[in-house]
């Protein structure tokens, strides 16, 4: 087996090491996230089982812990002793309260430049409802269980258990370096040879000649190599995946619109996915934004962003506020821009509403609990995440307050980037264009911005404007059915409608069997519209159904994206389908469209029926196609001219408001009083004569 290895190794190196890690160091980082999220431990755990399965020589625990409490963290640490796989501890730069049990845990200890180790007492019992012996009696039996664990996890490690003791107990002392009644403390200096075992600047120290494998869920998911076969395929498919992006690092502009247009999202998870699949070096995300859709974003971040193979950077230039927060967040790295900033993403209502305390704490959870997970795998700080979105959470690191309680963490370049423990709060540093970022993480390909195809520009274009393409198309329907014949309004109307229902179902809007159902209630709805005017004026009920059937359509479509997911219910921070509920705002931007595009089209449509038949370029396109001469030499033209005013008729169409009049034996087109409404068959008089236009009244 180990010659079939060592031979696969000469020829797939990078399968080979998903495979294996024989000679490798894995690597975890253990802040006070991973002490006191249950969730988050779960991870690390599945993480380091599979380093030990693949046969990790050892691993290191990076141990950056400045607070909290070491009761909760004895179990994990008890866990941590008991792992088969050699364990080191690497103290940068604070191994306090259960990040000291942490590191006794291990089998040696290594300790940073300027780091500390120990102080991890007990946590003294609060409640009212408790009298002071009672506190007492609480923390006495706190100190009893914590310093026997401590020992004990000294001992099995081969670490000193008087220094353990003193860790956690006040009243043991330990001199010359903590006096009693102090806890002991120790600096690096004074850590070694006390208790460890030597002091590394980085993780090289310690590792001497071995690779270092940091673990994370990128890792965890690659699949290890079964056979040389699978290898060849994997190769093959790799080679017919080359494309534009191959090698690249790939931009993907987002500016102050970006994140409200649902196609910019359908196109960057496209190029997400191309970028993948053929190799880019690194995907880039060049922040401008001051947010927009929240749900997208999130699945954005959850899904496409956590598949991604590659690198994924952002660079905050100038502003990612709300979703544009977010969307940093689940990058691998974030890179300031001077005087850009980072935050606010407390989520709000479709019109910028502000919410109610209940609905606010609901969609906070939702949205923390869908999050988190996505920024804790890219190993940011999850605190910031909860201080952008609650403002109830503040933002407090180490002991000090960067934002208060009361208001949403919102970050300057400063901020983003300032030091705390050694690290950057968020950001990793400070810089003035994309290209400095590549130099920073070593990024050779050439610089490739993205852009949307032909398609995805319509689409846009559709999304963004779909109340024109309405208005346009209600305007030349109307003109349409006012003319003989099928002529240019209808092909006007025809063309915009079909870009209306194309450019949405390119956008995502519309899936599947839903694009032919919307269209065929389009339809159904343009037709009973037309059995209203053409065949049966005045019935109203399928002039009425008919546009009811447009109206859902139409909103419809472009509300597709708009249904979000139900909220969760109390105790559960994952969202589920909305299962058929109805929720009026989850149509707002349906129905705002829909509004603005026939109360535009019915202003054109009164401009057209004052204005277009005066039109003399009108009249001549109208006649000289039908009649084949000038407005003069048309017959109705010269049966019109002979119509006086007090004249009496009859409709012979009906004259919503124009129609066709019989006066004198003579077939004229008149207009209704006061754009009246008259039906076939009805006795007219001749009211006044405007021009060519001849104007009528009911008798």
């Amino acid at each position: 087996m180990k010659t079939l290895l060592f031979g696969l190794s000469l020829l797939f190196p990078a399968l080979l090491a998903a495979a294996t890690m024989d000679k490798d160091i894995a690597h975890v980082v253990i802040t006070q996230s991973e002490l006191e999220n249950a969730s988050r431990w779960d991870e690390l755990r599945r993480w380091i089982n599979e380093a030990s399965a693949r046969g990790a020589k050892s691993l290191i625990l990076e141990i950056n812990v400045t607070q909290g409490s070491a009761q909760e963290s004895l179990p994990i640490a008890e866990e941590i002793a008991k792992l088969k796989v050699r364990t080191l501890a690497y103290v940068n730069t604070s191994a306090v309260a259960g990040g000291a049990l942490m590191a006794l845990a291990c089998d040696e200890i290594w300790m940073a430049p300027g780091s500390r180790i120990g102080a991890a007492p007990p946590a003294v019992p609060e409640g009212e409802d408790l009298s002071p012996k009672a506190q007492d009696t609480k923390l006495a039996e706190s100190l009893a269980v914590l310093k026997a664990g401590a020992r004990s996890l000294a001992k099995l490690k081969g670490h000193k258990p008087e220094i353990a003791e003193a860790f956690v107990d006040r009243d043991k002392g330990l001199e010359p370096h903590a006096a009693k009644g102090e806890l002991l403390l120790l600096d690096a200096d004074n850590a070694v040879p006390l208790l460890a075992k030597g002091i590394a600047a980085d993780l090289k120290g310690i590792a001497k000649d071995a690779k270092v494998i940091t673990l994370t869920s990128a890792w965890f998911d690659q699949k290890p190599a079964e056979a040389p076969k699978a290898v060849a395929e994997a190769k093959t498919e790799k080679k017919a995946s080359t494309g534009i992006y191959t090698g690249k690092v790939v931009v993907i502009t987002v500016g102050e619109e970006d994140l409200i247009i649902p196609a910019r999202f359908e196109f960057m998870k496209r190029t997400l996915r191309l970028c993948d699949e053929q190799g880019a070096e690194a995907v880039l995300f060049d922040l401008d934004t001051p947010g927009g859709m929240a749900w997208e974003t999130t699945t954005l971040m959850m899904q496409d962003l956590q598949k991604l193979a590659i690198k994924s950077l952002s660079y905050v230039n100038t502003r990612a506020i709300s979703a544009g927060a977010l969307t940093a967040m689940a990058t691998d790295a974030i890179y300031m821009a001077p005087a850009s900033s980072i935050g606010a993403a407390t989520p709000v209502t479709g019109g910028g509403e502000s919410m109610g305390e209940a609905e606010r704490a609901k969609y906070n959870s939702a949205f923390l609990g869908m999050a988190r997970a996505a920024v804790r795998a890219k190993g940011h700080d999850v605190r910031i995440l909860e201080g952008m979105i609650d403002m109830n959470a503040g933002l407090v690191i180490n002991g000090k307050v960067i934002v208060p309680k009361g208001q949403i963490v919102t970050l300057d370049a400063d901020q983003a980037t300032m030091l705390v423990a050694g690290k950057p709060l968020l950001a990793k540093a400070i810089v003035k264009s994309i290209d400095d970022i590549k130099t920073r993480e070593q990024l050779q390909g050439e610089t490739l911005i993205a852009e949307p195809t032909m398609f995805e520009w319509i689409a846009i274009w559709v999304t963004q404007f779909a109340w024109l393409l309405i208005l346009v198309g209600i305007a030349s329907g109307y003109l349409e059915m006012q003319t003989p014949g099928f002529g240019i309004a209808g092909f006007v109307a025809l063309i915009a409608f079909s870009i209306f229902f194309f450019g949405h179902y390119v956008a995502g809007s519309l899936v599947g069997h839903e694009t032919m159902i919307m269209t065929l209630l389009f339809v159904v709805g343009v037709v009973l519209i037309g059995v209203e005017l053409l065949a049966a004026p005045g019935t109203i009920i399928p002039g009425l159904l008919g546009f009811l059937c447009i109206m859902v359509a139409l909103v419809y479509t472009m509300s597709g994206w708009e249904i979000a997911p139900v909220m969760p219910t109390e105790g559960s921070t994952t969202p589920v389908e909305s299962s058929g509920s109805f929720n009026l705002a989850q149509y707002a931007v349906g129905l705002r469209n829909f509004a603005l595009g026939v109360t535009g089209a019915g202003i054109l449509i009164a401009l057209m029926i004052a204005w277009v038949p005066e039109l003399r370029p009108f009249q001549a396109l109208v006649l000289e196609a039908a009649a084949g001469g000038t407005a003069a030499d048309a017959p109705t033209q010269r049966d019109a001219a002979k119509a006086q005013i007090g004249d009496t008729g009859l409709t012979r169409s009906a004259l919503r408001p124009y129609g066709s009049v019989e006066i004198g034996g003579r077939i004229i087109e008149a207009v209704a009083d006061a754009n009246a409404y008259l039906e076939s068959g009805r006795a007219v008089r001749v009211r006044e004569i405007a021009g060519g236009k001849i104007i009528v009244e009911a008798v």
